[in-house]
């Protein structure tokens, strides 16, 4: 077991598939499946239950994938620390809350910035995006604000002496099936999603009304799948009529049989990306910012 290990397990619970992990790695699928084969046999247990929707942390492995967490932060703040400055030229690390513009983005960048060998993108919930940030891990982080988590996360911004740079606003949008029955209708209520259950992004529970991913007022009696992963959310709502919130930007060759709904009385939001205060932002996270840019205007809904 090595420190690619550790980011292979890493990278697979937080994209919660084996194929999403290796574009991110940057490597073939087939080999991250046997390195992780290979670890599995060398720790005695599986760290990873494969599904048709995609990859979930047994028990095990969700201690396992905790502590290769700490160790990872710990292992690259090191690293960049003492690593020579060309090899550290080389890299670049984003936090960000759950989003399927991530891979369109990330490739983007990678496309324009080909001197960066090792791009990172931490996948995580809000509170931890924020420490990872805060913790100079990643040099910039991707969140959003509207009226019921914005003073929340304003206050835990300042408090951690980030900043924050608005991208864009956005209408909220839900996720459901291609079939759904809401995809026949013209247009789309906030009273019309009353007697839906619904599916959402875990979150620290002591952190949560203020760090929850939801775009729209939870209904007394809604079913609420709680999920970690945007596979297992993505499985719920293709086999049921479940719904999930989010800013209506997807990639289509990631996610399928999806349809994207506007909500006509949806909360304005906005995007944003975060950084610490006493930092300009680098020549790559100026980079993937413009990427970013790019990819929501070439994406208007």
């Amino acid at each position: 077991m090595d420190i690619k290990h550790l980011r292979y397990v890493v990278a697979i619970a937080n994209t919660g598939t084996f194929r999403e992990a290796s574009e991110q790695l940057f490597v073939s699928q087939p080999n991250l499946s046997i390195s992780i084969k290979d670890l599995e046999q060398e720790l005695g247990f599986l760290v990873f239950e494969r599904t048709n929707s995609g990859a979930v942390l047994t028990p095990q492995g969700e201690r396992f994938y905790e502590q290769a967490q700490t160790i990872l932060r710990n292992f690259e703040s090191f690293e960049s620390r003492y690593t020579k400055n060309d090899e550290v030229a080389k890299t670049f690390s984003v936090a960000s809350q759950h989003y399927d513009f991530l891979a369109p983005v990330g490739v983007d960048f990678t496309n324009k910035n080909p001197e960066v060998k090792n791009f990172r993108v931490f996948e995580s919930t809000t509170f931890n995006i924020l420490q990872e940030v805060a913790d100079g891990h990643s040099e910039v982080g991707i969140a959003y604000l509207n009226k019921y988590n914005r003073a929340g996360i304003m206050r835990m911004l300042d408090k951690l002496e980030l900043e924050e740079i608005e991208l864009m606003n956005f209408k909220t949008h839900i996720y459901v099936r291609n079939d759904h029955p809401l995809t026949k209708k013209d247009k789309i209520y906030t009273e019309d999603l009353k007697s839906l259950s619904r599916a959402r992004f875990t979150q620290e529970s002591d952190q949560y009304l203020y760090y929850s991913e939801d775009l729209v007022e939870t209904f007394e009696d809604t079913l609420i799948y709680n999920v970690t992963d945007r596979a297992t959310l993505n499985g719920i709502l293709e086999r049921t009529d479940s719904y999930a919130t989010g800013s209506g930007f997807i990639d289509g060759k990631s996610v399928h049989n999806i349809a994207v709904l506007s909500i006509e009385d949806g909360n304005e939001n906005a995007l944003i990306l975060f950084k610490k205060k006493s930092h300009d932002l680098s020549k790559f996270a100026q980079s993937y910012r413009a990427s970013l840019e790019d990819y929501f205007e070439k994406n208007k809904f």
